[in-house]
Parts: structure tokens; C-alpha cells; sequence
């Protein structure tokens, strides 16, 4: 293997792969972020009292899980550039407009992220022991200081490992935003594939660096339960 050809510079494509490495990175933990937070806050919708809400809110989750992420990126990106015509039409501006892929692509896996996340969250929400909630009640705390002192400590014990399957799953899905012009790792691997006609050294390349990514976030995942557990240990002791 000539590994020259994975160096920087005009005659390898190590600027290019670290391009896409570097845009896959961004893209997954911007997505992560955002949809783990839009997860918790559908996960409470759904378990507020607001009946409409909370089925509105199942129904999203139901729609989201049943459609093809690529479908999603695709219908996102396309359907922003659609709206925002539609709503620029009356003031006189027809021209196509162009949506950032990158933000395009950003929020549809955000979103599919946070269908799941909040599926997470409201079985972790559901499975708090009742009397933690009542001790925390009988001691004269609010709604809110229960859900901080209380709840949401528990929640994200109990939600964390899932929580780790699904950063993994989006960081997955990243290649999909291909479709609207991104140069993620994959693509940028492909078009290195293209140009020398060494498709499978390329693509094994991509495949080690996902599962060192993946070793990373295996390791976060153990020192943060590691912390969190002996967190709770300390704060049971005193």
C-alpha cells in the first residue's frame, strides 16, 4: 500500500480526509447536543399534563422512528429552501434560495436524535422510585427543586448508557448528509476511491478511524458512569 497517498499535501488526500473527519466531528456532536435537549424536553411534554401536547409529541416520536433518516435530511433541506421561498414570494423575491447543508443537515439528525433520546428520557423518568419523589415533597421542595435535586439526577443514571448507543447511532448516521452536497469522511474517502481507483484501502482507512472514534466514546462513557457512580456513593456516605 502506498501510504504516501494518505498524507497532506497535492499527492496524497490527508487534507481531505482530515476535512471530512473534522466535518463529520462537528456534525455529530452539534446534532448530539441539540437533539439530546430537544429529547428531554419532548420526553417532559410527553409526560405533562397537557394530553394534546403529550400526543403530539408521541405522534412526532412515532413518525420519526418510522421514516428513513435519509428521507428526513432530504425532506428538511429541501423543504427549508421551499419554505422560505414560499414566505420571500410576497416581498418579491423569487430567486431560489439556497439553505446551509450543514444546518440543514445538523437539525433533521438532531431531530431524529431527539426521538429517541426522548424515548430514553421518559422511561428513565417513569422508572424514579415514587417515595424518592414523595420524601423529596414531604420535605417542603418545589416541583422544580424535585426535578433538579431529585429527578433529573436520577433520570440521567438511569438514561446514560443508552444515552452513549445513541451519540454512537447519529455519529453513524452522519454519511447520509452526503446526499445534500456535505464532504463527510465517508464521501471525501470516496472520492479519494474514485480518483485512484483504491476504493477498499480508503474505505478501511474510514472504518478504522470510526471504531477509534467509537473507542473514545467507550472510554468517556466508562470514566463518566465511573464519576457519576462515585458521585452517588459519596453523597449516600455523608
Amino acid at each position: 500500500m502506498d501510504w504516501s497517498l494518505f498524507l497532506p499535501g497535492a499527492t496524497g488526500w490527508g487534507d481531505e480526509l482530515l476535512a471530512g473527519l473534522w466535518l463529520t466531528l462537528r456534525l455529530g456532536l452539534t446534532s448530539v447536543l441539540l437533539g439530546t435537549f430537544l429529547g428531554l424536553v419532548a420526553a417532559l411534554g410527553e409526560l405533562s399534563r397537557f394530553r394534546v401536547l403529550a400526543r403530539a409529541l408521541t405522534a412526532y416520536n412515532v413518525v420519526m422512528r418510522s421514516v428513513p433518516e435519509l428521507l428526513v435530511i432530504l425532506l428538511l433541506y429541501y423543504g427549508l429552501a421551499f419554505l422560505l421561498m414560499a414566505l420571500l414570494r410576497p416581498f418579491g423575491i423569487t430567486s431560489f434560495i439556497e439553505v446551509s447543508p450543514f444546518w440543514a443537515g445538523t437539525l433533521a439528525l438532531s431531530l431524529i436524535h431527539a426521538a429517541y433520546a426522548s424515548e430514553v428520557f421518559r422511561g428513565a423518568f417513569q422508572a424514579i422510585p415514587k417515595g424518592q419523589i414523595e420524601a423529596g415533597q414531604a420535605f417542603g421542595m418545589s416541583r422544580f427543586l424535585v426535578f433538579r435535586r431529585i429527578k433529573w439526577p436520577v433520570a440521567f443514571r438511569l438514561s446514560l448508557a443508552a444515552l452513549a448507543n445513541l451519540l454512537m447511532t447519529t455519529f453513524k448516521n452522519t454519511p447520509f448528509v452526503s446526499a445534500i452536497g456535505l464532504q463527510d469522511l465517508i464521501r471525501a474517502a470516496g472520492d479519494a476511491g474514485q480518483n485512484t481507483k483504491l476504493y477498499f484501502q480508503f474505505f478501511i482507512a474510514s472504518l478504522a478511524i470510526y471504531l477509534i472514534i467509537a473507542a473514545l466514546m467507550q472510554i468517556v462513557q466508562v470514566k463518566a458512569e465511573t464519576s457519576l457512580y462515585a458521585h452517588l456513593r459519596r453523597g449516600s456516605s455523608s
